[in-house]
Formats: structure tokens, sequence, C-alpha cells
């Protein structure tokens, strides 16, 4: 029905939002990025995006306590914006272009504090 696909990853602090730059030292900062999520076409609109992502910031839970990690960022195509934002994700310092004959996608970030804990077992 889908998937999602994460790698860990840095961001430096001049790319974040301007108040969460405030809030961090001045060196490279670990995140989890989100490098794909696809839902199928036949399923899409029924919940299996938030699903995968509630995997997703589990792991960015996981990853904070283990290796380090201050939030998710993920490169949202333009028309996956809207969905991102409503989850609270942020633009960072946007890129302009294109991609060949497409549009670049924005780079977006969620700080650690505002992704939703896992549930409990």
């Amino acid at each position: 029905m889908g998937f999602a696909t994460v790698a860990a990853s840095q961001v430096e602090i001049a790319e974040l939002p301007d108040d969460d730059r405030r809030r961090f030292p001045r060196y490279p900062l670990p995140v989890l990025r989100l490098a794909r999520l696809a839902v199928d076409e036949q399923v899409r609109g029924q919940g299996v995006g938030r699903v995968l992502l509630r995997t997703v910031f589990a792991l960015a839970h996981e990853m904070s306590g283990t290796v380090g990690c201050v939030g998710v960022v993920v490169d949202a195509k333009p028309g996956a914006v809207a969905f991102y934002e409503r989850l609270g994700f942020r633009a960072m310092t946007p890129r302009a272009g294109t991609l060949g004959d497409r549009p670049e996608p924005l780079t977006m970030y969620l700080h650690l504090s505002a992704v939703p804990k896992p549930n409990g077992p």
C-alpha cells in the first residue's frame, strides 16, 4: 500500500527556520531525513501516509536517544507541501529553481519537540 525510506542526515543551522536557529549551537545538526514517502493511488486519502509517518516519527525519537536527532527533514514535492504543513513541517531556507523540467522540492523541517511521540507498549 505504501512505503517510507529514511536516512540519518544533518542540516546546517543556517538552513533552519529563523526561530529554530536560536535554540541550537552553530554546527551541523543530526536529523532523520524522510527520503521518500509513497502511497498507492488506490488507497490515497485513507490514512496510509499518516501510519507510515508515525513509524518515521517513532524512529526519530529512538534515534534522538541513541545517536542524536533534533528533528525530521523532508524534501517535499510541490503537491505534497500542504500535507506536510498540516503536520507542522515548516519550510527551511528555500532553494530556487527546477530539476530538469520539474519544480525543485521544498525542504521542510519538523523539530523533534513537535514530532508526535509513539504510543507506549
